[in-house]
Order: structure tokens, then sequence, then C-alpha cells
């Protein structure tokens, strides 16, 4: 995909934010921890760095509150030279935040602490003073539909990119301890996809987000949207890209032995898009974001362990291949 003009950020992400405490003691459950390491986190928060990292200008649209866990997330993401200046503070409200555990080699557990959050109070005018027209593409997320007025804002995120013709990634993440039901999540993410060029999500995530539909096939019911594919996160597995008319193709992907699963999908996400920019075919940058994935499974925490373009070279090349 290449720009026919000048653009002032690649990628604009819209949404959560968090302050992430990892237990710091690995394979231990929560009773048995006796300290966390602090990071930043949220999918959209994880995917400003992830693309950041691999080289592109990034903006993020989150809110924090006005409290230090805001300067927290802030002054991290300042230091990673992602723009913060569209991030607005909401006086009552706090920053998010989530508390993890790693238990190798499947069970990650986490708890929100989302009552009262900033990023859920984005408005309207939070995304009418943020470049939503002016960026390659606009990163959403399913979680941004839970609680008004977020949603609205994370619906308006993608009318107004669509509109002006900025193609428009939705990340189906979804959070079942966020929504009251599956049949409310569904009906508002096949909203925002009907604003959306491209969806991303796990095989269960598809599931959920096919909930009411009446379709067969969970896939077909998200492509009915009007999106131009759907890429599947499959884990271990790779990934496999989902179009109207053609058929499947499975992308391979890179094994390594895992330590923590948490942010994978974000990194996938990261590595996606920056093959996109790059006008590659999606099952290319599908690869690229299985790479950024498989390392990031490796290191202990989402958004402060990003991979750079040139530790994914090393890492693609390792593995006996000259480039994605």
């Amino acid at each position: 995909m290449t720009p026919s003009r000048a653009y002032a950020y690649d990628v604009l992400a819209v949404g959560r934010s968090s302050i992430d405490l990892y237990a710091h003691e690995i394979g231990r459950p929560i009773a048995e921890v006796r300290s966390f390491d602090a990071y930043v986190g949220g999918c959209p928060t994880n995917v400003s760095v992830g693309t950041r990292r691999l080289g592109l200008t990034s903006a993020l649209l989150t809110a924090v509150g006005d409290d230090q866990v805001g300067d927290f997330v802030t002054a991290f993401l300042e230091r990673e030279r992602v723009e913060t200046r569209f991030i607005p503070r909401k006086p009552g409200r706090r920053t998010s935040a989530v508390i993890l555990t790693i238990q190798p080699p499947d069970r990650f557990p986490l708890t929100f602490y989302r009552d009262n959050c900033a990023d859920r109070a984005l408005t309207d005018d939070d995304v009418a003073r943020a470049p939503v027209g002016d960026c390659r593409v606009v990163f959403v997320t399913g979680t941004g539909l839970s609680h008004e007025p977020g949603r609205g804002a994370t619906l308006a995120a993608a009318a107004t990119a669509r509109a002006a013709g900025v193609p428009v990634v939705v990340d189906v993440d979804y959070r079942p301890d966020q929504w009251d039901s599956a049949a409310d999540f569904a009906a508002e993410v096949r909203t925002l996809l009907r604003s959306a060029t491209l969806a991303i999500g796990t095989e269960e995530e598809i599931d959920a987000a096919a909930t009411g539909a009446g379709a067969a096939d969970p896939a077909a019911a998200l492509l009915a949207a009007g999106i131009e594919a759907l890429v599947v996160k499959r884990g271990a597995r790779g990934a496999t890209i989902v179009r109207a008319h053609g058929p499947r193709v499975d992308v391979a992907p890179f094994p390594v032995d895992v330590l923590n699963v948490l942010g994978a999908g974000d990194a996938f996400a990261s590595g996606l898009l920056y093959g996109y920019l790059q006008g590659w075919p999606l099952e290319r940058a599908a690869r690229m974001g299985n790479a950024c994935g498989a390392i990031i499974v490796t290191r202990h925490g989402c958004a402060n362990f990003m991979p750079t373009l040139d530790e994914v070279a090393a890492f693609v090349a390792a593995r006996g291949e000259a480039a994605i």
C-alpha cells in the first residue's frame, strides 16, 4: 500500500490503555506472588508501540486519568516516540490497570480493573481532535465498544476514517468480562465492521462475533459486513487469510518455546499493519505478524518488549530464511 500523499502518521490506534502489573515470579499462582513488574498495556497501546518499533510513525488516541498511572503510561509512550498529544486526561476517572500471572505453558490468568476507567470516556469530540483523516490506517478494537461514550467514539473514528478514504483495521478483541453477553458484543462489533477494511481475530473471537448471525460459517458472518478480508490468528498454528471469494490461505507459524502468550496478538497486529502499509500481499503481511507474535511470546510483557525491525530480521534469518 503506497501513500498517494504525505500523511501526518502511518498508524492511529484508538482505545484501551493501562498499567500492566506482571507477576515477577514465573509459574506461581497469584497467592504465591511476591512482586510485580510494571509495564504499559492495552491492545491499541501495544499496537502503537509495536508499529513504532518497526519503524512506522504512530499516534495513539486513548484517555488516561488525572493520576500518577496516567503519567506512567504517557511517559513510556513518549520515550517510545509514540505521539501522545491527542490523549485527553479525564478528571474523576482512573487510568485502567491489569494484573497478570504467568504459568507456562498454558495458564496466563489476568484481572482487569476498568470500573470508572478513563479510556471508556473517550468522546466524539476527542475523535474530532485526532488526525483520523490524516493517517494511513486507523486501528480500532471490539473492546472499545463495551461502554458509552467510548462506543460512540470508536464508531465515530471508524466512520470518519472510512469517509476520508483511510483503511480501518478492526481487532475483534473479545473480552467476555467486559460485556453483559456475547450477543451484545456481536451486535456491536458487526456494526463496527461496516466501516472496516480488514478484521483480525482469534477463532474464539470470531465465533463470539458471529453470535446470532445465523451463519453456519462464523467467518462468513463477519465478511458479510463488507470487509475485504478476515485474518484469523491461530497461535502456534500460524494464521489464515479468509476472503469472501477464493480459497482460504494458511500462513505458516514460527515455532518457539512459549513463556507468555499475552500480547502475542498485538505483536501480530503490529507486524501485519507494517506489511500492509508496505503494500505486501496479506499473506506476506501475516507472515510478518507471525514472526512478531513468535518473538513476543518468548518475552515477559507486551508493549515494553515489542520487537524492532532489526530483531525481526535476525529472528527470521536465524531460522534459515533470508526475509519474510
